[in-house]
């Protein structure tokens, strides 16, 4: 009987440690299961940061492209400008004196202007030109002024229609 009740005892007392046991493992098993979603939390945190860096980093390289060609066009923009002041400190004191004296210069302007003042003068002599129309002839020559062609103004016209007629005008009136 005694070894009847001890192995009831025994049995009992597997029984509760078997319960214990069972119930630890559920614990553990709780546990574990916790874990885990605590673990995919933790996956899914550091996959939304991740892609969070990729959009950080992609728009940070964006924005650096973004400041190089600001930077590129800034600076094309600062040759520009100092191209344009100096072509307009050229033009001031250089371009308009020699086109104003290559135009006076002319020879075709000089005929004109020679034959005008000839056919201006007036004088109560005779001469040569006693009897004859001489207001015909200042109208025709003031006409033929009107319509006088000075290639210098062609090569003028010629240079301001291209895209860099500075330059063009620099080859025709520069300073040797």
């Amino acid at each position: 009987m005694k070894g009847k009740a001890t192995a009831e005892a025994a049995a009992k007392e597997a029984k509760e440690v078997g319960a214990r046991g069972a119930q630890a493992l559920e614990e553990v098993n709780a546990d574990r299961n916790n874990l885990n979603k605590v673990v995919e939390d933790f996956k899914a945190e550091v996959q939304n940061r991740v892609t969070i860096l990729e959009e950080v980093t992609a728009g940070a390289s964006e924005a650096k492209a973004r400041v190089r060609e600001v930077a590129e066009a800034r600076d094309s923009l600062c040759t520009s400008l100092y191209q344009l002041k100096v072509d307009r400190d050229w033009m001031h004191n250089h371009d308009i004196g020699h086109i104003v004296g290559t135009i006076l210069d002319a020879l075709e302007n000089a005929a004109t202007v020679n034959e005008l003042k000839e056919r201006s003068k007036f004088t109560d002599e005779r001469s040569g030109f006693h009897g004859v129309d001489n207001k015909a002839r200042y109208v025709a020559a003031v006409n033929a002024n009107n319509k006088l062609s000075i290639s210098t103004i062609e090569d003028i016209e010629k240079c301001l229609e291209a895209e860099d007629y500075v330059d063009r005008l620099r080859l025709l009136y520069d300073d040797p």
